[in-house]
This record gives C-alpha cells, structure tokens and sequence, in this order.
C-alpha cells in the first residue's frame, strides 16, 4: 500500500507544481503529466507492461504532441522535468512507446536535448 501512495503523493505535488507551468507551444505541464496517471505501475516498475488504459493515454499524449515542432519540443520539457523530479524507471518510461505500438520522436529522459527534436 505504501509502495502505491508514496508515487501517488509525489505525482500529486509534481502536477501541483506544474499544472500553471506553460512552455513553448501552450502546452500544459500538468495536463502531459495527467495523461500518464494511468501509466503509473509501469513507469515506476510496478509491472513489466503498461496497461491498455496507460497505452490509450500514451496514444492521446503522442497525437497531442505530433501536432507540431513546437509542441513536441514543449511536450519533451515537460516529460524532461517530470522525470527529473519523480523517480520513475527510465528503462520503462524508454520503453513505453515501443510497448505501446506508438511512434513519438521524444525520449523519456532526464539527459534528452528538447531544443535538438
């Protein structure tokens, strides 16, 4: 139980954080974070797959982020952040596009060079 409330409590304080932190392109921290709620057992190495649920999220946070240049480079600063600040698996969060079936030029890391996408 601990092991699910302890992420719970540091998502909650991160989308706090970043929910009025807009970048380039109007993108929402907050709301990128949000669509990956349901992504939390795999991106935090609860399970060894994401769920449907995660992958359907994952897909709407792909095609919200394909939409431009810009918004995929804000969308990378937002994910950059997040996993800077929340310790999740990088192996998975790397993994969860593949995983998913889904095509995002945006790599899920604290070191990945936004501005270079």
């Amino acid at each position: 139980m601990v092991r699910i409330i302890l992420p719970m409590c540091l998502i909650s304080i991160i989308m706090v954080s970043l929910a009025n932190q807009h970048v380039k392109a109007q993108v929402n921290c907050g709301e990128v974070i949000f669509k990956l709620l349901s992504c939390e057992s795999f991106l935090f190495g609860y399970s060894s797959h994401p769920n449907a649920e995660c992958c359907a999220s994952a897909r709407d946070l792909v095609q919200a982020a394909n939409a431009s240049r810009d918004v995929r480079r804000a969308t990378c600063h937002c994910l950059k952040n997040a996993v800077q600040s929340i310790p999740v698996n990088l192996t998975n969060a790397a993994n969860l596009t593949s995983l998913c079936h889904l095509s995002l030029d945006i790599p899920i890391s604290p070191s990945v060079d936004c501005d270079s996408l």
